[in-house]
């Protein structure tokens, strides 16, 4: 066989093996921007049940006494549907970012938001449907806003880091969707 046939299989395997690294780092590169994306978005999630748990907070503590006798004494109140909800979203986004799978770089970021989920699903459920009167009062009062803000603070500054290390630096959130 002459030398020229060597040389030429021996260069298109390299140029093989060059463009299927090439393609390798690239989807690689594709999916944990992905993967980011997805966290981005749940960040932004858990950001908005923590502040719509600070303000029924914030709305019971300046209401009325008729007000927060509604509260205590009505499962069916307003501010106890707007408690309801915001731990069932941040239950919901705790549980998606558990059975998503992350790439190795990401997954404290992610382990971070979840737990910023938890605690903020964990803090908006302490009253709960079956707590009437002084007792869901108490518990009302037993909720610990500092430490679910501290959680979300973590988790943005982890996810921050995260978008940071892989090149992602303006990310906003708008109207549902995410612009870059």
């Amino acid at each position: 066989m002459p030398i020229w046939v060597v040389i030429s299989f021996v260069v298109g395997a390299l140029l093989l093996a060059g463009a299927a690294v090439a393609l390798g780092v690239l989807g690689w590169r594709g999916y944990r921007r992905r993967a980011l994306l997805r966290l981005v978005v749940r960040l932004e999630g858990v950001e908005a049940a923590g502040q719509a748990l600070l303000d029924v907070v914030t709305h019971l503590a300046g209401a009325s006494d008729e007000e927060l006798e509604a509260f205590a004494d009505d499962a069916d109140s307003v501010d106890r549907h707007a408690l309801d909800e915001v731990r069932a979203r941040a239950s919901l986004i705790a549980d998606e970012i558990d059975h998503m799978p992350f790439p190795a770089s990401l997954i404290p970021a992610a382990e971070h938001l979840a737990d910023a989920a938890f605690v903020t699903a964990r803090e908006a459920g302490r009253v709960g449907p079956l707590a009437f009167g002084p007792d869901a009062l108490e518990r009302l009062g037993d909720m610990d806003l500092a430490l679910s803000r501290a959680y979300v603070r973590q988790a943005r500054t982890s996810v921050l880091r995260a978008c940071q290390a892989c090149g992602l630096e303006d990310t906003a959130v708008y109207g549902g969707g995410l612009y870059l």
